[in-house]
């Protein structure tokens, strides 16, 4: 049994730095899709969303064991990208989110990514394309709208 198999998870939202841009490229790297993914075409998603808060990161002591990123946008916008018919655009201000960027090696994270995700997003509704190991799984729920717990 290694060191981090007896540590806790935590779910954080890493700030726009240097050390945490890397963190989640080299998590990314390992990957699936991501991994193949060429850095030019990740880098400006990831800055955006370290920028903006827009994400949630799962460690375990100092080893990223999943990352949840998103950008905000419409619902208009995100119904389209659904559909393969626009491609998002960051803004400051949206009634939506689309999760461009989800990757998970431990199912707990997963779980606590996704509900801390919904959390901040209370309100939106969420788009999302569901894929495993590069490949889009059609016709399961690709949308949810977020509501208060209260």
């Amino acid at each position: 049994m290694s060191d981090t198999d007896t540590l806790q998870i935590n779910i954080v939202c890493l700030s726009a730095s240097y050390k945490a841009f890397g963190m989640v490229v080299d998590f990314l790297a390992d990957s699936m899709p991501f991994g193949t993914f060429e850095l030019s075409e990740i880098a400006p998603v990831l800055r955006t969303q370290l920028k903006a808060g827009h994400n949630l990161a799962a460690l375990q002591g100092s080893v990223m064991v999943g990352y949840a990123g998103w950008l905000l946008t419409t619902e208009a916008v995100g119904t389209e990208w659904m559909e393969n018919r626009a491609i998002l655009s960051p803004m400051s201000e949206g009634d939506a989110a689309a999760l461009t960027i989800f990757a998970s090696d431990d199912r707990g994270a997963t779980t606590r990514l996704i509900r801390g995700a919904r959390e901040l997003n209370v309100g939106r509704r969420v788009f999302f394309k569901r894929g495993y190991d590069g490949q889009m799984k059609p016709g399961r729920k690709s949308t949810v709208l977020n509501t208060s717990n209260e």
